[in-house]
């Protein structure tokens, strides 16, 4: 994980996946399906990050192992901000 996340995408996951909230802290490789991840949830965990950080993940971004750890949706969310605040 280059970026490290900030407290807004903690609070986002923490909100979405409850489950999180009893491990204590959120860990870069803790599996999201193992927290409660399901298909409703990555719906809702995507409007949310769009919302907070400004940003529209395209469906080509969407590919197999995004959602397995909050490193790796995070490095996502790293890359299209970087990827539309490159283009304006």
């Amino acid at each position: 994980m280059s970026v490290p996340w900030d407290a807004t995408y903690e609070e986002l996951l923490g909100q979405a996946l409850p489950r999180i909230a009893e491990q204590g802290s959120l860990t870069p490789d803790v599996g999201l399906k193992a927290v409660g991840l399901d298909s409703l949830a990555m719906v809702e965990v995507l409007i949310q990050l769009e919302g907070a950080y400004g940003i529209s993940i395209p469906d080509d971004d969407l590919a197999p192992g995004v959602f397995d750890t909050p490193a790796s949706l995070w490095e996502l969310v790293v890359a299209v901000r970087e990827r539309q605040t490159a283009v304006g």
